[in-house]
């Protein structure tokens, strides 16, 4: 028998592709306008070859909030939404242990390549002002 469980489908991440990616070398300044905040050698990678520069700017624009910015160590994902009124859309969320606290919707984002066909998720982590990848941890 089928349980609503098992009919789930596995949520493709992003970041599966790119694990290989363990600490970073080198570290760059996203923006003149967010000057201050650094990426490590994985989120500048996949960021130029996607066209994602859009995403980190939604999660820096976010840094001026004091209750965002109150938050030492955060977790930001690019979602697919897959139910209800805004299926097929997306939605930037920062997540505080695993409780969404901000969540920003895109009826579409366009990557390079088409490639937003290929995940259904991708994370990133904010902590001490630098962008990195989970397995960059």
């Amino acid at each position: 028998m089928e349980t609503i469980e098992s009919k789930k489908t596995e949520r493709r991440s992003l970041n599966d592709e790119f694990s290989g990616f363990r600490g970073s070398e080198n570290y760059y300044r996203h923006s003149d306008l967010f000057s201050k905040f650094f990426l490590t050698d994985g989120v500048k990678h996949i960021t130029e070859k996607f066209g994602l520069c859009w995403f980190l700017d939604t999660v820096l624009s976010y840094q001026g909030d004091r209750a965002v910015k109150a938050v030492k160590f955060q977790i930001w994902t690019l979602e697919r939404i897959t139910e209800g009124e805004n299926a097929g859309g997306w939605k930037v969320v920062l997540y505080l242990d695993s409780v969404p606290i901000i969540k920003q919707l895109f009826s579409t984002v366009s990557l390079t390549d088409d490639y937003e066909e290929n995940f259904d998720v991708f994370k990133i982590y904010l902590a001490d002002n630098v962008l990195f990848l989970p397995s960059e941890n």
